[in-house]
């Protein structure tokens, strides 16, 4: 029934302008557009406003973006020359027009929609003149009639060796631009909640504090809510604003975000809020709006998505290395240990008890780093316009390579230069892989991150180009970006050879990470045993290992490639850590291996060579599994050391993108390849003992770490 009501408030005004068209009424003779720039020649590669300027008679409106309960946007579809780009339009703040019950967001007099039009920076394409052409459709309503409005507007564009701005152009829409709705200030949070059929924003900040609770207006975007009911306001106290709004009947799942526009009489500009639903949840809601199906916060304050939830990933590291300080007292405080082993075993717990709780501890959020707002198209247009720099981070929980990259954030020299700049930080959260998200990083060429973005401060007509950075970031490389305005340029890397390098050093480190060492520690241990049999055999067991790891390797490459032809996309590696089955398998299958490494059960260790049942024979089957297992446990902590080489891997032909990964695979198995082939090194390392327990008890710590990384990648992907 809702829905015909709202279909008969559409179609009845529609009947009326037929009416009035019949008798001889004619929308131009009440409404007027002009269409212009504020350059009179544009260079490619630079950008140039274009404003829509419509002028509505006297008694007369027409709609905004969304119309409300009844009436037609007002919008342009742009036509233009390929390579030639018009971002989508901005809009000023609209008024509420109620008639006979129902509620729209509409204008009237003089309106100015702006767009930003971008010119390909190879020009060769270009004609002389680039022709401008656009379709504005608009209803043009008064208390009775509703008349269609249709309008073609054009505009040719010199193309010329250097962007000519026209001042008076230039300053009328600066006025314009002015006037538009603002992303909030830093101290603003805003949190959103949907139950039922009920819409719960909360806005809380000190400006509110003094605005009279019946000024408040909000205009509500999509079709995800009810326009025909009319926002409910109420304030509390500490400048907290409870926005009540009401879910559309028709409305189908969840919207992909929920905003609009906050206005009040007292406020210089209207707010504009913007709330991504597919990014994660963040903060809490306040008591009085409850948990429910959706649950969004937005808070300038406080990092941004992929941050949410890391102090309690580090409370539970904290926790690792607490109990891990327990486990050496128990091993070291024994009666057959002597009083130095003891008091080792002491200060050892004391280091990791301190350690532990200085990481677990809870910490000010405001003690240091940047301060994060949440990337939204709204916000990062906005700030550009007001010639602010602008420093995006496209991040993701289950990205390595980004969370090894936030280490750079907390140099306090980089901090200094974002705010000797002004520069404001963005941080888009990719984790649940958004789609706002993804267009976005599809615009700069990339389908996936770690991305991240630099736009430096630019004048007023000057469009400031994006600067990017590699995948791995280092505190010169950012620093040099942000002091010179210009892309980083790394000395020579020696090209293909160098890549190949790189690759090997960076297996030959994965030995020392968390994820690798416990299993590759153990194969150690299986040497040590080995150290009287033939040298032969030794080598056989070494050179099989590594047949194991390169196997692994090159089935996961081919993975890949089969996948990337399929897909037609780019795939980065550590693809599988986006899928929450792989993570959760891969984060029990530890746990199980790292609860027998603790001596809580036995599992017969055939998937690391020593004693196993797959070794009974031979022990080769052990050894072969035991690479196996290596490459499968070393994925998650490929990213910080090997990114840039694996990445530009699956960028190549399927040969050397081979010869990159055999590189990894080579120098994760080299040690113990270089032991096989010299076995009378193994006689140097320490005798088979009771050691050996010891040794493979706390390679279990280093795993359980791992685990509860995992879970916590796994949360943030449901």
């Amino acid at each position: 029934m809702k829905f015909k009501l709202s279909l008969l408030g559409l179609i009845i005004p529609f009947l009326f302008g037929l009416v009035q068209l019949t008798s001889g009424q004619d929308p131009d003779e009440l409404i007027s557009t002009r269409l212009f720039s504020d350059a009179s020649e544009i260079k490619p590669g630079d950008s140039i406003w274009l404003g829509v300027e419509i002028d509505v008679e006297e008694g007369w409106h027409v709609y905004w973006r969304t119309a409300g309960d009844t009436g037609f946007p007002t919008e342009v579809e742009w036509m233009v020359d390929d390579g030639v780009q018009i971002a989508p339009a901005l809009y000023p703040a609209p008024y509420f027009y109620e008639y006979q019950g129902s509620a729209s967001y509409a204008y009237k007099g003089k309106i100015l929609l702006l767009s930003r039009l971008t010119l390909p920076a190879d020009g060769s394409s270009l004609p002389s003149n680039i022709t401008i052409q656009g379709e504005l459709s608009a209803l043009v309503c008064n208390e009775s009639n509703c008349l269609p409005y249709k309008k073609e507007i054009n505009l040719e564009l010199p193309v010329g060796e250097k962007t000519e701005l026209v001042p008076s152009r230039v300053q009328e829409i600066s006025e314009s631009l002015n006037s538009l709705p603002v992303h909030p200030s830093e101290g603003v949070r805003i949190s959103g909640i949907v139950k039922g059929d009920a819409i719960g924003i909360e806005v809380q900040s000190p400006d509110l504090e003094k605005l009279a609770e019946e000024g408040f207006d909000f205009f509500a975007e999509g079709d995800f809510f009810d326009h025909a009911f009319r926002p409910k306001f109420k304030k509390h106290a500490d400048g907290l604003l409870i926005v009540t709004l009401k879910r559309s009947d028709s409305s189908d799942g969840v919207s992909e975000s929920v905003g609009g526009v906050l206005a009040h009489p007292d406020f210089e500009r209207a707010w504009s809020m913007n709330l991504q639903v597919e990014q994660a949840i963040y903060g809490k809601a306040s008591e009085t709006l409850k948990p429910s199906s959706l649950s969004v916060t937005q808070d300038p304050e406080s990092p941004a998505a992929s941050e949410s939830g890391l102090p309690f990933l580090w409370t539970l590291l904290g926790m690792v290395l607490v109990a891990f300080a327990v486990w050496v007292y128990g091993k070291t405080n024994q009666p057959v240990n002597s009083s130095s082993q003891k008091t080792r075993g002491r200060v050892l717990t004391l280091v990791f008890l301190g350690a532990g709780v200085w990481l677990g501890y809870p910490k000010d959020k405001h003690d240091s780093g940047l301060t994060w707002e949440t990337w939204s198209p709204e916000r990062q247009e906005s700030l550009l316009a007001e010639g602010t720099g602008v420093y995006v981070d496209y991040t993701a929980k289950w990205c390595q390579s980004c969370q090894f990259n936030k280490r750079i954030y907390e140099s306090e020299e980089v901090i200094a230069q974002f705010e000797k700049l002004g520069i404001v930080p963005l941080r888009a959260d990719w984790t649940k892989e958004g789609p706002t998200i993804l267009e976005s990083l599809e615009s700069y060429g990339r389908k996936g991150v770690p991305l991240n973005v630099y736009y430096p401060p630019a004048e007023q007509g000057e469009e400031p180009q994006p600067i990017l950075f590699s995948e791995v970031l280092t505190e010169n490389s950012v620093l040099t970006v942000l002091k010179t305005g210009k892309p980083y340029r790394a000395s020579e890397s020696g090209g293909f050879p160098s890549i190949l390098g790189f690759a090997f050093l960076g297996g030959l480190i994965l030995n020392l990470m968390p994820c690798v060492f416990p299993v590759l520690g153990l194969k150690i241990m299986s040497f040590v045993k080995q150290a009287g049999e033939e040298k032969s055999k030794i080598s056989r067991h070494g050179f099989i290992f590594t047949t194991g790891v390169v196997l692994s390797f090159w089935s996961l490459v081919g993975v890949l490639f089969a996948l990337r032809e399929t897909l037609g996309e780019d795939l980065g590696w550590g693809f599988q850590l986006q899928e929450p089955a792989f993570v959760f398998i891969l984060a029990v299958f530890l746990l199980i291996f790292a609860m027998s490494l603790s001596g809580v059960f036995e599992i017969g260790l055939s998937m690391i060579g020593v004693g196993s049942k797959l070794s009974q024979k031979s022990g080769y089957a052990g050894s072969f599994f035991s690479g196996v297992l290596a490459t499968v446990v070393a994925t998650p902590c490929m990213a910080p050391f090997l990114g840039v080489a694996v990445g530009a891997a699956l960028t190549m032909d399927m040969l050397p993108a081979f010869a990159i990964f055999t590189s990894v695979a080579i120098g994760l198995s080299f040690p113990y390849l270089l032991l096989s082939v010299f076995p009378g090194w193994i006689s140097k390392l320490p005798k088979p003992g009771a050691w050996m327990d010891t040794f493979k008890q706390a390679m279990a710590f280093p795993l359980y770490a791992t685990v509860v990384w995992l879970l916590w990648t796994f949360a943030s992907l449901l």
